[in-house]
């Protein structure tokens, strides 16, 4: 579930039109932290359970405070690492969202986080604990961690500067049937709002791509008409082994989509029934609601009108 920023804060977030594909990075993907970023209502969800199902990376459910922790840590320069550590965890259990996390508390998580050692005590080795925590405690053995949270667009030059050496998967989708979506799943309350977040997001996105980021973008139709060779590229530039049964798996329990209606299709087979759903039911009127830059937008990105 995404909440919306404000639209003033959505327009304070947006970076200037462009697009840039990045080549995958070098290095050993297998230690780099993974996110999936795009505007939600993109398959963001079916892609981490395709994640999941490797068995090598863990994606807890939306986190939410990533990107406000971040940008807020300076604020906490003289406290004890030991306010640091709680004040961390208040962030996410003070969250209406904390209970899909299917945990009381982050008590065990903060013992854990108070006792590194002094040249752990910084903001990256804090997360990176609190992920391999949170894929412990819910049975994952996976030696990796990543984020799928869609407001971290909003978040993405902090993110950026604390994980220079992440991977962003950015999911893209055409913008109608995503402001569509968004309302019929009452994320939204009309459709130049829902549109005016697809185009924040992609700006963002692209915006990270241009700063030579290892950006890999993946259009959602492409994902669901072609899963195998989609999700094949996308494991073979994440650095992950590729098997035929990923495409099927469900991921295990994911604690997000259990608790809301709107990740109902998330456990179902991939299916191309939602793509251009909006030809049917948005006529010249809902289009005229759509912001000023969504049309031009749509067309950068190969949409045909």
């Amino acid at each position: 579930m995404e909440r919306r920023p404000s639209l003033g804060s959505q327009l304070a977030r947006s970076v200037a039109l462009g697009l840039h594909r990045a080549r995958p990075g070098a290095g050993d993907s297998r230690a780099r932290p993974l996110f999936v970023i795009g505007s939600g209502r993109s398959g963001n969800t079916l892609m981490r359970r395709l994640l999941m199902a490797s068995g090598e990376i863990y994606l807890p459910p939306e986190t939410y405070v990533l990107g406000e922790i971040i940008e807020r840590w300076p604020r906490g320069a003289l406290l004890s690492w030991y306010e640091r550590v709680w004040l961390f965890c208040a962030y996410f259990e003070k969250h209406p969202e904390f209970p899909t996390f299917a945990l009381d508390n982050l008590n065990a998580f903060a013992d854990e986080a108070v006792a590194l050692p002094p040249p752990a005590r910084n903001l990256r080795s804090l997360f990176e604990t609190f992920y391999r925590h949170l894929a412990r405690q819910h049975g994952s053995a996976a030696h990796r961690w990543g984020d799928k949270t869609p407001y971290n667009t909003v978040h993405l030059p902090a993110i950026d500067a604390l994980f220079p050496d992440a991977q962003y998967l950015w999911l893209l989708r055409d913008g109608r049937d995503v402001a569509l979506s968004y309302v019929q799943a009452g994320l939204y309350d009309d459709l130049g709002a829902a549109a005016e977040r697809w185009v924040s997001a992609n700006r963002a996105c692209a915006a990270l791509a241009r700063r030579g980021r290892d950006v890999y973008r993946q259009s959602y139709e492409d994902l669901v008409t072609a899963p195998e060779r989609s999700v094949r590229a996308i494991y073979g530039w994440a650095g992950l082994d590729y098997a035929p049964g990923v495409l099927t798996d469900s991921g295990g329990a994911m604690g997000d989509v259990e608790r809301r209606a709107h990740h109902g299709n998330v456990r179902r087979p991939i299916s191309a029934a939602s793509v251009g759903r909006w030809r049917a039911q948005l006529g010249p009127a809902d289009l005229r609601q759509m912001p000023e830059a969504f049309a031009p937008l749509l067309a950068e990105y190969g949409y045909p009108g």
